[in-house]
């Protein structure tokens, strides 16, 4: 595979010119994969190989090694590019073929595009919309039809529920191959890997460039202990104020589809139950407040009321195939797409202005707007029948944008409040032309209006500044209690961006194109949006399949279980080309105390007894068994216990909180999650929300738990970090 991946890209570069060919001779060798492969002599050649599907590899590597290569469980994350070609080798090496014990299990959430067939080659035309582990599964079975090979469709991550819990990270895998395409799923995959002590081979592509790095258990450092430079980021001013490249209306419209689709319906779900049952909202303003201070708390009721005031199911229930019901939710979800518009292309660029006009310096004197800071231009829709201006050709331009911005986003609202089975039922809901005929009608309405508004605004902006924070959010809270009442549960939006048929890219490329249109900057087509917005690496079969070969000889490295230093990372660029293999790092080693040291595999294992079970050891008892299982003695007292991001105690303040100390940790740890925060207010389970709720299930579910020990010196003060405190469920 290594061998055949590196011939292609030269045949590549002289058919096409492109990159530096190899400088006449290319030598590599993996050698080290042979350490201690020897023949078993109680065995003779002929029996060791009979039967095995892949004798070559048996004759090399030795029986031991295939056996194991059979009958160990791989977890393969991730079946695009990288885990195809992970597959095709593992099928060729005999992975998983022992009936009673080998097994691949593969998961992958994404389903097969057409612009995925070029780069992955087990999917072919007819399994394009089926799910990539599926599709991989069948195709690898007609590799090998003696193969066990689990395939699911579940997201790798903390807050996802399937079956990847504690049990089968425990003892359902041995050992994990990455093939992911973000750094969060690698973290996560990476931090279960470092909590359970198995090995991990992560691979990575990037156009010609490629990466391998393997995580030995109990010897290397892990994915997470070190990180590469962190990507330039668009600084938040210049998306929110100051563009000046097209990247940033695209980055700025992404991240509001995020808000609109995702964020703002799920906090609605979050939140709808509470409102619903709260006899007086009140109390729920007040938490609001106090949690997330004055402003924020203003924004998300605003937000609420919004998403749950003018609510359409008060016309019935929710069935799409009634007229009558899904024109409320039409008209409700135009109105709104109308009052965002305006919102966002018009008050915000003329409040903009407001605060710097065009004419204003900055303290050094200077022109404010010069440099990248481009004068934006306020955007609304104006009629062509329109007797108030002349209407330009550029006005028609803006018309047919905001119309887009329209159609695109009420159909994308209509969809938060409609179940709907397939992407492809959503383009029917609304209509360009109903989008236009809803603009023309709101803003004859808003002619109309413009001067009683005029004389009201100042009156009513007076009012509400005299009111204190709570009155205004009580007062944006009391139009979304209808709504609450009822119920309702809003579809969340994942952007997607190679299904046409879903409006995503729609939506972004109408609102970045409308802002581009704002600051003077040239606007993108469909296609380059897509690129920008999805953030779409370019991926090549030659380094896919290079990478998937490293990664596969890693892996024999591991099951041999041969020494750190045998071990190889990868770094290679096929254009140059360039490759560069270093040996794992060693895992940091941690002063402890009294002179000892650990690292981040090592662990203190707390267990409860028939006298004093895990459920009901007291934190007092909890504190003693650390400090007697870590050997610290008197010299040393425990500062704090966390677990997470929830502090459990501080000797600073609760060495001496006797309640806290004899309450049952368990207990401590559930009342942390409930409550959420350190304001002191009780939380009923009624009015927990859905995280709070799915965070106590997943915690009873655990086979321990890990908690972050610091110790004290009571001579010196110096702190000290402990390994990991384990506590062992007895349930499990």
């Amino acid at each position: 595979a290594f061998s055949g991946a590196l011939g292609a890209q030269e045949v590549l570069k002289a058919a096409t010119g492109l990159y530096n060919p190899v400088h006449q001779f290319l030598l590599y060798d993996c050698d080290e994969v042979l350490d201690n492969a020897k023949l078993e002599n109680d065995e003779s050649e002929n029996d060791q190989i009979a039967g095995d599907m892949s004798p070559g590899q048996t004759y090399i590597l030795g029986h031991s090694l295939s056996k194991k290569l059979a009958s160990s469980r791989l977890f393969l994350v991730g079946a695009g590019a990288i885990g195809c070609e992970l597959l095709k080798n593992l099928a060729a090496m005999g992975a998983g073929t022992d009936s009673k014990k080998g097994c691949i299990i593969l998961t992958d959430m994404d389903t097969i595009e057409r612009s995925n067939l070029s780069r992955q080659l087990l999917f072919r035309d007819h399994d394009v919309g089926e799910f990539k582990s599926a599709a991989a599964r069948t195709a690898m079975l007609r590799f090998l039809p003696n193969c066990r090979i689990e395939a699911h469709t579940s997201r790798v991550g903390s807050e996802e529920d399937g079956p990847f819990d504690d049990d089968f990270w425990s003892s359902g895998c041995d050992i994990v191959l990455n093939a992911l395409d973000n750094v969060e799923a690698r973290l996560f995959v990476d931090s279960q890997c470092v909590a359970h002590g198995l090995g991990l081979i992560d691979a990575g592509t990037l156009g010609p460039k490629g990466n391998v790095q393997v995580v030995v258990p109990h010897a290397s450092e892990s994915y997470g202990s070190s990180a590469d430079p962190p990507e330039p980021d668009i600084p938040v001013c210049t998306l929110k104020n100051f563009p000046y490249e097209i990247s940033h209306t695209i980055q700025w419209a992404r991240d509001l589809f995020d808000g609109y689709f995702h964020r703002r319906p799920r906090q609605a779900n979050d939140h709808v139950e509470q409102m619903a049952t709260s006899e007086n909202l009140s109390d729920f303003a007040h938490s609001l407040v106090h949690k997330l201070g004055a402003d924020a708390a203003v924004d998300m009721a605003e937000e609420l009321g919004e998403d749950l005031g003018v609510f359409p199911f008060v016309v019935g229930g929710v069935d799409k195939s009634d007229p009558e019901y899904v024109q409320a939710v039409k008209n409700v979800c135009l109105n709104w797409a109308i009052i965002q518009a305006n919102r966002l292309f018009f008050v915000a660029m003329e409040d903009l202005l407001k605060k710097h006009p065009v004419d204003s310096v900055d303290d050094d004197g200077s022109p404010f707007w010069s440099g990248t800071r481009r004068v934006p231009k306020p955007l609304r829709f104006i009629p062509l029948d329109s007797d108030e201006d002349e209407v330009s050709a550029q006005q028609i331009i803006i018309n047919e944008r905001i119309a887009q911005f329209v159609h695109s986003a009420a159909r994308l609202r209509m969809e938060s409040f409609l179940p709907m089975t397939d992407s492809s039922e959503g383009q029917s809901l609304v209509s360009l032309e109903e989008a236009l005929s809803a603009l023309e009608e709101q803003a004859s309405l808003q002619h109309k209006k413009v001067d009683s508004k005029k004389t009201s605004s100042n009156s009513s902006d007076e009012t509400e500044c005299e009111k204190d924070p709570e009155s205004i959010v009580l007062d944006k809270l009391n139009g979304a209690k209808t709504g609450a009442s009822l119920h309702p549960k809003l579809n969340l939006a994942d952007f997607e961006k190679d299904d046409e048929s879903n409006g995503h890219v729609a939506f972004v490329t109408a609102a970045s194109n409308l802002r581009a249109m704002a600051y003077g900057i040239p606007p993108a087509d469909a296609m380059e949006t897509r690129r920008v917005a999805g953030r779409i690496v370019p991926a090549m079969i030659t380094t896919t399949g290079l990478v998937s070969a490293l990664s596969c000889l890693e892996l024999v490295k591991v099951l041999k279980g041969l020494p750190l230093n045998l071990h190889k990372n990868a770094f290679v660029n096929l254009a140059l080309p360039f490759f560069a293999f270093t040996a794992p790092m060693p895992a940091e080693e941690i002063a402890g105390v009294n002179g000892k040291t650990h690292t981040i595999w090592d662990r203190i294992i707390i267990k409860g007894s028939s006298k004093v079970p895990v459920e009901s050891m007291t934190l007092r008892k909890f504190l003693s068994k650390v400090q007697k299982k870590a050997s610290c003695g008197d010299d040393f007292e425990i500062a704090n216990l966390s677990f997470g991001p929830f502090m459990i105690y501080a000797n600073f303040l609760h060495s001496h909180d006797d309640e806290l100390l004899d309450t049952p940790l368990i207990d401590i740890i559930k009342d942390a999650i409930v409550s959420g925060d350190d304001d002191g207010d009780e939380t009923s389970v009624s009015t927990m929300t859905g995280e709070q709720k799915d965070a106590l299930k997943k915690l009873g579910q655990k086979r321990f738990i890990d908690f972050s020990v610091t110790v004290e010196s009571q001579d010196t003060g110096d702190e000290f970090e402990l390994p990991p405190i384990r506590l062992m469920n007895n349930k499990k």
